[in-house]
């Protein structure tokens, strides 16, 4: 019986402390609207009993220059870690997430920063092992309590990273690019299939990009969608393996493009995706609870293992409204976004019930047509009904923002829509004892009373018939 057994898993802390100056082509700060990092892995791996990462943060600093035009500038920080484990861990899986767990910024002169924070590396190395147990025994002087234990049996695991680069045009109308100043990407997995030792995966990403243009004050947004697809190799699957995919930026840059007449009114993207293929197959492994001989001695060696099997794999869209109140009047939006906060995750009363925090960010011009930046968190509460009746239940969910739209409702209050998408898995864990090894010595019969032709036994409400045979 396959299973993947956890070597190591720990969650690591990077330090973030730093300070820059802008370079010339960027205007003094008047005022800072947002800090915004964004750590990604660049690499990682194993060399003996040691793991090494290295990452990257992407800093991109939003202000206002003291003619109150909307500014950015982005700044990239190399980081590496590396951490000894006791334990050998060659020939493992490695998977490694980041996250900013947070980050302070303040304007020490109009053009120099300094950078505090901290970033969180989750680290886990699992290895796929095999437990034998016995499944029969061919032998007719052998009792045999049977049974069946559902489990998903893992089949492989592997990440793969694919390149996308494109370039996007804007429209005839639309003016010459001066600068960006922020861009976004979400990328999913629309359908993937799953054939003989491949997996052929199918998605597209949303690209948002902010940007100003030469003689408008206002900056201008950018909204597209580029497919993708890609063919990841993974040795042992079969068509009657079923697939869990997971997709993630590694790295992303757009820039302005010059055109053919030398003008900037396209942009050049440049992206890594990294693709996570989790195989697994739902299997009924016939397994022996207990044995017993009528005629000899048997030694039964037992043991207990953990049965996890998926019980349920759900995908649900909602949408979430919210009033937002400003302190101040505002004539229009200009750019909109959503950024994923903090989750908590727990089953009660049959449902998988999701709480987090959700931060919108905003960039809007007042009655003055001044640029202005707000930044307001949304509380999100979901549930989803399981069909799930076991008793050691757990679950893991994935939060992805499909859109965000808005509504001017007065002056000064929005209704934003925000366009979720939530997927999770409910897995049941069930600790079943069972037999991995029986002998029989024939050299040692077992004793009989010869006295009487049979035995009468009374049971009582409840008793087992195996107990009854095997007291006996």
């Amino acid at each position: 019986m396959c299973f993947n057994k956890n070597i190591f898993c720990e969650t690591l802390e990077q330090p973030i402390d730093l300070d820059f100056l802008l370079p010339d082509y960027c205007p003094d700060i008047s005022k800072i609207f947002k800090c915004k990092a964004k750590p990604t892995i660049v690499s990682k791996g194993i060399n003996g009993n040691s793991v090494t990462i290295e990452g990257n943060l992407c800093i991109t600093l939003l202000y206002c220059d003291k003619e109150n035009n909307l500014c950015s500038y982005e700044y990239s920080y190399p980081f590496s870690k590396i951490k000894e484990i006791g334990a050998e861990v060659d020939d493992c899986s490695l998977t490694c997430t980041v996250g900013c767990d947070y980050i302070n910024c303040r304007a020490i002169t109009g053009r120099k920063i300094d950078i505090h924070g901290a970033v969180s590396i989750k680290i886990k190395a699992f290895k796929r092992c095999f437990n034998k147990i016995v499944a029969d025994f061919d032998n007719t002087e052998i009792q045999l309590k049977r049974a069946v234990a559902p489990a998903t049996v893992p089949m492989g695991y592997c990440e793969k990273l694919m390149l996308l680069e494109d370039d996007i045009p804007l429209s005839n109308n639309q003016a010459t690019v001066l600068r960006v100043l922020r861009y976004d990407a979400v990328p999913s997995i629309t359908e993937h299939k799953v054939i003989n030792d491949k997996i052929v995966a199918k998605g597209e990403m949303a690209v948002t990009v902010l940007y100003s243009v030469d003689g408008v004050k206002a900056p201008m947004v950018l909204k597209t969608t580029l497919p993708f697809s890609q063919i990841v190799e993974m040795s042992g699957v079969t068509e009657l393996c079923k697939c869990d995919i997971k997709c993630e930026i590694a790295f992303l840059e757009v820039r302005p493009a010059l055109s053919f007449n030398g003008e900037c009114n396209a942009f050049s993207l440049n992206a890594k995706l990294l693709l996570k293929c989790e195989s697994y197959c739902v299997n009924d492994i016939a397994i022996i609870e207990d044995a017993f001989s009528t005629r000899f001695e048997t030694n039964v060696v037992k043991n207990t293992l953990s049965f996890k099997k998926i019980c349920e794999n759900f995908k649900e869209n909602c949408q979430l409204k919210k009033s937002i109140e400003l302190s101040e009047n505002i004539a229009s939006v200009v750019d909109i976004w959503c950024e994923k906060g903090s989750k908590k995750v727990k089953l009660e009363n049959g449902k998988v019930c999701l709480s987090g925090v959700l931060l919108i960010g905003m960039v809007v011009c007042d009655q003055n047509d001044n640029v202005v930046f707000y930044e307001k968190p949304v509380e999100l509460e979901f549930e989803h009904k399981t069909e799930c009746e076991g008793s050691n239940l757990s679950a893991n969910t994935e939060i992805d923002i499909v859109n965000v739209g808005y509504t001017i409702t007065s002056a000064n209050c929005l209704e934003v829509r925000i366009e979720l998408c939530i997927t999770g898995t409910v897995y049941e864990t069930n600790d079943i004892p069972l037999i991995t090894d029986i002998e029989i010595d024939t050299n040692k019969p077992l004793f009989k009373n010869k006295k009487g032709g049979m035995l009468i036994c009374f049971a009582s409400k409840g008793e087992k018939v195996w107990n009854i045979a095997r007291k006996y």
